[in-house]
């Protein structure tokens, strides 16, 4: 045990190299003085948070976590790049703490690190990229309901502890066991705001369309988290269009942005639908998989300016001199969720680069 003068800590292995990113599961053994301030500031000048003020970690704190989760303390729920550091479930409730979350969301987390760990996310790449990806969550089923999840009005933005929460776990998880230090493992050239947080539920009961979590092959009553490798939502701001083709062609013509990674890598594009586009596109009999086709044949940028991304074009892709941001209809990744208002958001992926997941979530409840 060491102790730290400055401000009165116990703390265990969180002075050394490797702090809470190393890759051995006694790494991070933390009893600290309950004072937040002292905390706080002492953490953040020891890059251990994300700039704004944590929760201490005290053992009391972190070992509510443990009982919603199946698994034992030093158990390794993934090893996480660029540093391979093993995300225990100590080190994960110890972050869960640090972030706000209420002990309930430990399993919604552990199943966010199993999706993040995928090779198909490619965890490695999004930590290491120069683009100002973020790793999105959208909640899906029961959870959503029972931890309080927003997903209607507001539901991307601040004022809701769970969204908050689970989205800045997730991020705090990135920095002290994966390496994601700005400047160290995260090489982003700005970042981004998704960064702090990125996560929503899905308004699943004002959606004419089965839910994201159905669509993928989960039962609806199961409980769900999806991550996603995606920038910063952008607003598709549409009040008077009042047929399909024409709604969807504004969120055709603001997702069709040069520059973006999936303007010359395609891959998944985000479309968060609000209930009154979704309601417009329905009414006329629309499924999802009529959006998702409309929007990948149609999505499309100028090859030239394709082109002038970090990888060199796949020039097959290319038909009459334009390229598509989507690889196929498949990564059209269509939700439903806000509030009243004839808006839609859509936020482009890290190309073909990294592959949402699903992960089941199982809640545990306590007596």
């Amino acid at each position: 045990m060491k102790i730290d003068k400055s401000c009165g800590c116990l703390i265990d292995g969180l002075l050394d190299d490797n702090r809470l990113c190393g890759s051995s599961p006694e790494d991070m053994k933390v009893m600290v003085d309950p004072d937040p301030e002292r905390i706080s500031l002492d953490f953040y000048q020891k890059k251990f948070t994300d700039g704004l003020p944590v929760i201490p970690p005290t053992q009391a704190r972190v070992k509510k976590f443990y009982h919603y989760s199946s698994r034992e303390p030093d158990d390794v729920i993934a090893v996480l790049p660029p540093r391979m550091g093993k995300a225990t479930v100590e080190k994960v409730a110890v972050n869960a703490v640090m972030a706000g979350c209420l002990p309930g969301m430990m399993p919604l987390l552990e199943a966010c690190i199993e999706g993040m760990s995928r090779e198909e996310f490619n965890l490695a790449g999004i930590n290491a990229t120069t683009h100002p990806v973020a790793v999105g969550v959208i909640v899906n089923g029961p959870a959503r309901d029972e931890l309080g999840f927003n997903s209607a009005d507001g539901c991307l933005g601040p004022g809701n502890l769970a969204n908050a929460t689970l989205g800045r776990a997730i991020r705090l998880c990135l920095i002290n066991i994966a390496g994601a230090i700005p400047g160290v493992g995260d090489h982003a050239t700005m970042g981004s705001p998704a960064k702090y947080a990125f996560c929503l539920a899905e308004n699943e009961s004002m959606s004419p369309w089965e839910p994201l979590h159905v669509e993928r092959g989960f039962d609806a009553c199961e409980s769900t988290v999806t991550v996603l490798g995606m920038e910063a939502p952008h607003n598709v701001n549409d009040h008077r269009s009042r047929t399909p083709e024409d709604l969807l062609d504004t969120v055709v013509h603001t997702a069709s942005t040069a520059g973006c990674n999936n303007s010359h890598v395609p891959g998944e594009l985000l479309v968060i639908m609000s209930p009154e586009h979704a309601e417009t596109v329905a009414s006329h009999g629309w499924s999802r998989e009529d959006v998702r086709n409309y929007i990948h044949e149609r999505a499309l940028v100028p090859a030239p300016l394709g082109d002038r991304g970090g990888r060199k074009l796949d020039y097959s892709l290319v038909v009459d001199d334009m390229v598509p941001v989507t690889g196929s209809p498949d990564d059209v990744v269509l939700v439903v969720a806000g509030g009243a208002g004839r808006h839609t958001m859509i936020a482009h992926g890290f190309g073909g680069s990294s592959e949402s997941q699903t992960v089941p979530v199982e809640l545990k409840k306590m007596d």
